[in-house]
């Protein structure tokens, strides 16, 4: 997202180990909190990972069927991380879905006893951070359908404290030249309530394809971020608000998701999970299941 690497580059020139959430929302329009997890998987266990998720997606259609989740997986950064992204309208939505959670991993244990064995072997630890919608720092949040949605990239902007007014003066400055150039470029903004040392603030901008990156902001647009005035105060802002900067390219994985019917009708050539893997001979020439595993962590595992 160009505003978003507007800013960055001035500025510095996405358990119980597998709980995740409830999603009511069914519209394009931001849910006021995300809950969301990156857990990481451990060396060589991504087969088993997909196994225990394989099971938790078939207790929670079972026992909670009104829990949803969205999960990706970073093209950049760390590659043995899955991130699965909740939306809830208010905090008594995130407290329901924790006891969801509890029903869920019940109904597992009841069929496999291992469960939380085989949990604790694929994954070790996540990190857990709640965060609230910021209207007033997004900018045109509904511009890619969630349906379409197959690639977001966030940016985490850490800042000093008593930096806030001063950081949001200044993304108020670049919508207003986005606006006044017509441009494409959109995110949606997020308080960080909790998770990350605060006050910080995280942009997300969802995509259809990385594709949506080529697009050159227009000459207008580029004009007043490279002019003087722009510039020092990118670089007052940098200096003066700014403790860290994290960006992260993160790919949909629906295989790991759970989504309405609702999403999955108005894409299905994308949500539709094929269940069946392809299967590969083994010594004693019956056909076994082989996991799809993406090819960063082939090439770990190799390793």
């Amino acid at each position: 997202m160009a505003k978003r690497f507007a800013i960055a580059v001035a500025v510095v020139c996405l358990c119980s180990p597998f709980a995740f959430g409830q999603a009511q929302k069914t519209t394009d329009q931001p849910s006021k909190y995300i809950w969301y997890e990156t857990a990481k998987i451990n060396s060589g266990k991504y087969e088993l990972f997909n196994k225990v998720m394989a099971q938790y997606r078939e207790a929670t259609t079972s026992t909670a069927p009104e829990v949803y989740w969205i999960a990706g997986s970073p093209i950049t950064g760390d590659s043995d991380r899955v991130t699965f992204v909740t939306f809830h309208d208010n905090m008594a939505s995130v407290e329901k879905t924790m006891t969801a959670f509890e029903k869920i991993e019940q109904a597992i244990t009841l069929k496999n006893a291992s469960f939380y064995a085989q949990a604790a072997e694929a994954e070790a630890g996540s990190h857990w951070v709640l965060a609230e919608y910021s209207k007033e720092l997004s900018y045109r949040p509904d511009m890619v359908p969630m349906a379409n949605t197959t690639w977001w990239a966030s940016t985490l902007f850490n800042l000093k404290p008593g930096c806030e007014f001063e950081f949001a003066d200044l993304v108020k400055q670049v919508t207003d030249v986005h606006k006044k150039a017509g441009d494409n470029e959109h995110w949606i903004a997020y308080d960080i309530r909790a998770g990350y040392p605060g006050p910080s603030v995280l942009f997300v901008t969802t995509m259809r394809s990385l594709a949506d990156l080529d697009q050159e902001p227009p000459a207008a647009s580029r004009e007043q971020f490279e002019s003087p005035p722009m510039r020092q105060m990118f670089q007052k802002i940098g200096k003066e608000c700014v403790s860290h900067i994290e960006s992260i390219y993160s790919r949909v994985a629906p295989q790991l998701s759970r989504v309405p019917q609702s999403l999955i009708a108005a894409n299905p050539d994308f949500w539709t999970i094929k269940e069946e893997a392809p299967a590969v001979a083994t010594k004693k020439g019956k056909p076994k299941k082989e996991a799809v595993v993406p090819a960063a962590l082939k090439e770990k595992e190799k390793q």
